[in-house]
């Protein structure tokens, strides 16, 4: 009898014990994010390829048309470095023997994963939009379709994954927000500068934004919710 008295009880516990693990506040922040970074790229892409928006396109060219001049130029191509394969493949592979180095396996298998799968996405996309460049004098080498931004999309998956390795480090947490700070801005930078050098529009870039926000947010959701559930499973 007094265990047939408290076994609802305990069942309803690790119930609730379970939906707190699950859905945790980062897993609840990353179906925000999800959810609100693929409305808004339902909504440029309704505005933009569909409907033939232009508009704010046309304003950021005529904003950005009086700055033009050789040093201006040459900083943009070195920003614009930063997002290609050239400094990215590098820098993931670093990243990657580190965490290997130091027998973190997962680490190492999710930011290969992630990077790769990233890339794919990104190449895909261009396939399915086939937007065309800009009918502009491009100052930098650019081929394939324009939108989503290729630069914009590996800088902020980039970005996302140091972003999120820092609030995962010991940190202090001014650290933290200055280092959150200034992987956003260098995503930024880099999307601005295909802008400038006119290889992109200003919503190819945004929408490398939103694209890295939808995959890194969606692969957090897999990875925790996994995780969650195994150590439930185990326990």
């Amino acid at each position: 009898m007094r265990d047939k008295t408290y076994r609802p009880a305990q069942i309803e516990h690790k119930l609730e014990g379970y939906r707190q693990t699950v859905f945790s506040r980062e897993l609840l922040l990353a179906f925000g994010l999800f959810l609100s970074a693929l409305v808004l790229f339902g909504h440029l892409t309704q505005e933009i390829l569909i409907e033939k928006q232009d508009l704010f396109d046309v304003a950021v060219f005529r904003w950005i048309e009086p700055l033009d001049s050789p040093g201006l130029t040459r900083l943009a191509l070195f920003v614009s470095f930063f997002g290609t394969g050239s400094f990215l493949i590098p820098i993931y592979l670093a990243m990657i023997i580190y965490f290997i180095r130091t027998r973190r396996i997962q680490y190492a298998f999710q930011i290969f994963v992630i990077s790769l799968s990233s890339l794919l996405l990104g190449c895909a996309l261009k396939d399915v939009f086939r937007r065309p460049r800009p009918l502009l004098t491009h100052l930098d080498a650019a081929g394939g379709y324009s939108f989503p931004s290729g630069h914009t999309l590996g800088a902020f998956t980039l970005g996302g994954i140091l972003i999120y390795l820092v609030w995962k480090s010991d940190f202090l947490l001014y650290a933290k927000i200055l280092w959150t700070i200034g992987l956003i801005l260098f995503g930024c930078l880099i999307g601005l500068s295909r802008v400038y050098l006119q290889v992109h529009f200003a919503s190819d870039t945004i929408a490398g934004l939103f694209v890295a926000i939808i995959w890194l947010s969606f692969c957090l959701i897999i990875i925790k919710l996994c995780k969650n559930i195994k150590s439930k499973l185990i326990s």
